[in-house]
């Protein structure tokens, strides 16, 4: 299991993060998750308990021990009221993160594996001003990590505004920077997304690689009132 320690460095103070492995383990589950993937092929399966494994131990700590994490008709899963939190796995490892709704009004993350993309999936993943800007100044033996990064920063964001803006949208309806020297990028969005967001804001992000792993993270700061 890797250190949670840096995973937490993806995000400001008050936002708990956990990590464990994908196993074979699934008998951790309570009967209401199980249910969830009684008719999922065994990878799916594995994945899901790892989740929810990882998840368990944030809700105790947040005040929720023993509590089932069901999920939403878009298949999400269904935090408690004053949660926001985000889940996300390959194939080896699974990552969450928690936050209070006071807090953040969303945040999402994901993890891929630190290896390249082969180049037939760039142009579904990137725009074609990313492909110009981001691909085409990069080393040509960079690039396919880099398609990687501007996919897992687009997942990261999507995770963390699909909820707010209540419908789908696709890899080409956002528009990655990125800030190598801080370890951060900022999504620019569609304007019929963007619209829907509290007082038009924009995702925070960061990244970071370790372990063979790469991580993101996308975070919408709480409105304020006055």
């Amino acid at each position: 299991m890797l250190s949670d320690a840096w995973i937490g460095e993806l995000f400001d103070d008050g936002v708990w993060t956990a990590s464990c492995p994908v196993t074979e383990v699934e008998n951790d589950l309570f009967p209401e998750e199980r249910l969830l993937i009684s008719r999922a092929v065994a990878k799916r399966r594995r994945e899901f308990a790892a989740g929810r494994r990882c998840a368990r131990g944030i809700l105790a700590q947040l005040g929720h021990p023993g509590l089932p994490l069901l999920r939403n008709d878009d298949r999400t899963p269904r935090w408690p009221e004053e949660l926001v939190g985000s889940i996300s796995h390959c194939a080896a490892l699974c990552v969450v993160a928690v936050a209070h709704r006071s807090s953040l009004a969303a945040l999402g993350v994901d993890v891929e594996p630190d290896a390249a993309l082969e180049p037939a999936l760039w142009r579904r993943i990137c725009t074609p001003a990313e492909i110009e800007r981001v691909l085409g100044t990069a080393p040509a033996a960079e690039r396919g990590r880099i398609a990687r990064l501007v996919f897992s920063a687009k997942e990261a964001t999507y995770k963390a505004v699909h909820p707010l803006v209540g419908r789908s949208f696709g890899l080409q309806d956002v528009e990655i920077a990125i800030d190598w020297e801080a370890g951060r990028f900022t999504p620019r969005l569609d304007d019929t997304i963007s619209g829907r967001l509290p007082d038009r804001g924009v995702p925070a992000g960061r990244f970071t690689r370790r372990g063979g792993f790469l991580f993101t993270a996308a975070t919408l700061a709480a409105t304020r009132t006055a």
